[in-house]
């Protein structure tokens, strides 16, 4: 199939690095598109959001994409509202929970260009809100390097990992998925998640790229005994009793008023929920409720902890007094978004991204060279 053409918005080199940001554990349905090309400054990654097949790359000033499939914004009343005869006055009136998922309203007309269904003003949109674009990152940067000699040292050069703002539920079960699990299997399992209840979007290049799958389609009884046949394990009855409670809540409305509440009572609200204790209730509230004070403790983060705490030995079980204590003395040190802060350092110390030091990045750039954060 043939995909859009290139498109791009204004995104300086500084304020986002793809490669850590989309495979660095956030989000699991991103990968390798191609290898780095003469005056790229990162390879293409392809991945799906908001119901749209993404391919993403940068160059020095431009975040540019390319459309290679899309399904239509989702609609309540299973209709076209830009098509309808409902008087716009009306329209906008109507309740359209996909928003909860998609973090943008849908829009209101078609565009007339060929290779995309609506203005690109949309996609620009999505992918705004979707790298949390409005967030000078470099002036946080400089605000945590003054915060701990830690950051300083070890995450300085590591430069504009951003913290993602996703859809809820495919953040939600995607986490229930990482339980005890690296990222690798997380993403195995999220596309069998996509593969056996999503929606089909398009065939590209030899893959089936389907949505995230809606609650409805997880909470069905058979599925928990489906899903231990696709090798989930005790996780399958976590995310079926999961999707059950939650449309026993009220389903969308129900992520819907956990997008208003305070950060404390919506980790509350994600405990009471199967199989979902601190640590996962913590990356939903900072991955996709935006409560960037988040930070999910677990046992990588304790050893990140060293430099900011006595001692700690690495527990057997991380106690609730343990996690307190860490998650509380980065928000301490690093403020009102020490999640996005523990995000940069955990990534920093992974060793898929160690590679990318200061001269890889140097050399991958055609002219202009990278400005120090300091």
């Amino acid at each position: 199939m043939s995909v859009g053409k290139w498109r791009s918005l204004l995104c300086d080199f500084n304020q986002l690095q793809l490669k850590a940001t989309l495979l660095g554990g956030q989000s699991f349905r991103w990968k390798n598109h191609k290898p780095i090309e003469p005056g790229q400054n990162d390879p293409e990654f392809i991945g799906v959001f908001a119901n749209i097949v993404w391919i993403l790359r940068q160059t020095e000033r431009e975040l540019q994409y390319q459309i290679v499939a899309e399904q239509p914004y989702p609609n309540a009343n299973n209709k076209d509202v830009t098509k309808s005869s409902v008087p716009v006055e009306t329209i906008n009136m109507t309740k359209n929970l996909a928003q909860v998922r998609l973090k943008i309203a849908e829009p209101m007309e078609y565009t007339t260009e060929g290779d995309l269904l609506y203005p690109a003003s949309y996609y620009e949109q999505l992918l705004r809100i979707y790298f949390r674009l409005e967030v000078d990152l470099e002036e946080h940067y400089r605000q945590w390097i003054k915060c701990h000699k830690h950051f300083a040292d070890s995450a300085s050069k590591f430069y504009a990992v951003r913290q993602l703002d996703q859809d809820p539920v495919e953040n939600l079960f995607s986490f229930i998925c990482s339980q005890n699990n690296q990222i690798s299997r997380i993403s195995e399992m999220v596309e069998k998640l996509c593969r056996n209840y999503g929606d089909k979007i398009c065939d590209y290049e030899g893959t089936c790229y389907h949505s995230f799958p809606s609650v409805a389609a997880l909470a069905k009884e058979p599925v928990e005994e489906q899903l231990r046949k696709l090798g989930f394990g005790y996780r399958s009855k976590y995310i079926q009793r999961s999707a059950e409670k939650i449309l026993q809540l009220g389903d969308l409305e129900w992520f819907q008023r956990l997008c208003q509440l305070d950060y404390k009572a919506a980790h509350a609200e994600l405990l009471a929920l199967p199989g979902i204790g601190a640590k996962v209730a913590d990356c939903i509230c900072l991955m996709s409720l935006g409560h960037l004070q988040a930070i999910p403790v677990d046992t990588h983060v304790i050893q990140l902890a060293k430099h900011y705490l006595p001692p700690l030995e690495k527990p057997r079980n991380l106690t609730d007094r343990k996690y307190a204590l860490v998650a509380d003395k980065f928000r301490e040190i690093y403020g009102s978004y020490a999640g996005w802060a523990q995000t940069v350092l955990f990534c920093s110390d992974l060793r898929q991204f160690r590679e990318r030091n200061e001269d890889k990045q140097e050399k991958s750039k055609p002219k202009k060279k990278r400005k120090n954060i300091d």
